[in-house]
């Protein structure tokens, strides 16, 4: 199998209100295009991301805080940005005409990126050793949007890198055919020498339309990674990640993150540092 990876960028056409999460709206357009072009098959998404003065910021309506449940307006004139990631396994080319062809109402698309991913891609360990101190360790800071990961049916609703770590090799296995016994050997490796030393998240509450709400997991981590393959190991999972999204109800835009390798001065300033 192989990936279809569409980055889009849009302007909205009229004024939309949003009361319940923006990748379940975002998924209803999708899944219209879809059905219009006979496409059929599996995708996951980003949230909408609002293009602002101050660069971008995820829509995140539906999710409740101290003051009740948040609701979004995407004016008309507003530019979005979104990803989409079918798994199909020819070339969805009347997909590709559909969302080049401008009109996805609400959303007249200006422009669409595509990147055809047929295998998983390994980095070279050269280009993370500046990122390592003394001691062979390294700091990644990774911002989670509302993601919920699971271990045998259970909901886990913290970062663990673990359940992240068997998640996504899970997902390059059968998504891309990494062989089986790689992955299961980097997953025992990663969950080792990857480990959660800051967390800031917290557990929300999110309406997901028709009157349904789930709880999810957001905010600011930092995984502390042992060992320059590691690290680089580690850093090529969330690469491929941020294609797919990470845990579950990736078609309505949850397992999304973002990610950064901090440089060993950056880890120490974010309380990443530790003893030497």
């Amino acid at each position: 199998m192989v990936l279809h990876v569409f980055r889009v960028s849009a302007v909205v056409r009229r004024s939309v209100p949003l009361v319940a999460w923006s990748g379940t709206f975002l998924a209803s357009v999708v899944k219209s295009l879809m059905s219009v072009e006979e496409v059929g098959c599996g995708f996951s998404l980003s949230p909408l991301q609002l293009v602002s003065s101050s660069g971008l910021r995820v829509v995140l309506s539906g999710v409740s805080g101290v003051d009740g449940v948040n609701s979004a307006v995407l004016d008309a004139g507003s530019r979005v940005l979104f990803r989409l990631t079918s798994f199909c396994r020819d070339t969805p080319a009347s997909l590709f005409s559909a969302l080049s062809g401008g009109d996805a109402d609400p959303f007249s698309i200006q422009s669409v990126d595509y990147e055809l991913v047929s295998e998983f891609s390994g980095s070279r360990c050269e280009d993370f050793v500046r990122f390592v101190d003394v001691s062979s360790r390294a700091v990644v800071e990774v911002f989670f949007y509302p993601t919920i990961l699971s271990f045998r049916g259970w909901r886990v609703l913290y970062p663990s890198p673990q359940r992240i770590v068997f998640n996504l090799l899970k997902l390059a296995t059968n998504l891309l055919n990494l062989d089986p016994r790689l992955a299961k050997k980097r997953a025992r490796v990663l969950s080792r020498n990857v480990e959660l030393i800051s967390n800031s998240t917290r557990v929300i509450t999110i309406n997901i339309g028709r009157k349904r709400a789930v709880k999810a997991f957001m905010g600011r981590v930092l995984f502390g990674v042992a060992g320059l393959e590691n690290l680089r190991d580690f850093v090529d999972l969330l690469r491929f990640g941020a294609l797919v999204g990470v845990g579950k109800s990736r078609g309505i835009g949850f397992g999304f993150y973002r990610y950064r390798v901090l440089q060993p001065r950056q880890a120490r300033g974010a309380g990443g540092g530790g003893a030497s």
